[in-house]
């Protein structure tokens, strides 16, 4: 078994867990404990003793409060949540090994995956990255401040925000998501003189919806309350208008934009149903 080279682009992306950034290091040893089922032969594949494998498996589980492997007598085994980790690692690795490939954010995925079979969806951070390195055919922005930054968007869909909370909303313990479209939400909250404050900032829609368990609130994209949980408090405000915002995909030459503009037309039902205003 090689080692993973250094040069190897799909390493140095972030990769994150429950919000917690996962390094090189840890997610290799966890790739490589998966496929070897012991410490030792991890590594000796390194090259390091195998204290230092025990110490990085130890630092991730602390860091992210989650039991990453067991023994068994089939040998050390991963956990589901150190899995998931190692199944999104070697997503990246396939993925990152072809000429070119779709990639988008956590709200455009919703729509890329009803128009396309091989979506690459995760942080716009690691997103943004992969297509600076030149590898997308295809990249789609939650946040249309970006579309215009990195090329020529087609507008998809629009979206709105609603706001969800398990008791009473709060503005003022408020969650926020990196490069989402919640700076027009802040922007619409000082035109209409809310005071709100964001307590937290997260790169993850879906893990920002595990934490409204603890009691914070948050403005959430319409097309993902089928996330929610049914008992928790959804409200339609009445700046909802003001929130709209456009999901945009850019292309590049392998598809011309007029059989982009077919392929929309041909989902436009299930656009709507995923939540989504159509544009077409």
């Amino acid at each position: 078994m090689n080692k993973l080279s250094e040069s190897d682009l799909s390493v140095t992306l972030n990769i994150n867990y429950r919000g917690k950034h996962v390094t090189k290091t840890q997610v290799e040893i966890l790739k490589l404990v998966s496929e070897t089922k012991s410490q030792n032969k991890v590594a000796e594949i390194l090259g390091i003793p195998p204290s230092t494998v025990n110490i990085q498996i130890k630092r991730l589980e602390n860091k992210l409060d989650l039991k990453l492997i067991h023994s068994s007598p089939a040998g050390t085994m991963l956990s589901d949540d150190a899995e998931r980790i190692v199944s999104f690692y070697n997503a990246y690795l396939e993925r990152t090994s072809k000429e070119k490939f779709i990639a988008c954010g956590f709200i455009s995925g919703e729509v890329g995956r009803l128009l396309f079979d091989d979506v690459l969806v995760s942080s716009f951070s690691n997103v943004l990255k992969l297509y600076k390195s030149n590898l997308t055919s295809i990249v789609g922005i939650d946040d249309p401040y970006w579309s215009y930054r990195l090329g020529d968007p087609v507008p998809v869909a629009f979206d709105h925000f609603v706001m969800v909370s398990k008791d009473e909303f709060d503005h003022k313990n408020l969650l926020g998501v990196n490069y989402s479209a919640h700076r027009i939400v802040w922007k619409t909250l000082k035109n209409e003189k809310i005071d709100f404050k964001v307590a937290k900032v997260v790169k993850n829609p879906f893990y920002a919806i595990d934490l409204l368990e603890e009691g914070y609130s948050m403005f959430l994209n319409t097309c993902l309350l089928r996330y929610v949980k049914k008992d928790y408090l959804i409200e339609t405000p009445e700046y909802y208008d003001k929130t709209r915002h456009t999901i945009n995909f850019i292309l590049n030459n392998s598809i011309l934009e007029n059989e982009f503009e077919e392929l929309l037309y041909k989902k436009q039902k299930e656009i709507k149903s995923a939540g989504f205003e159509p544009i077409l």
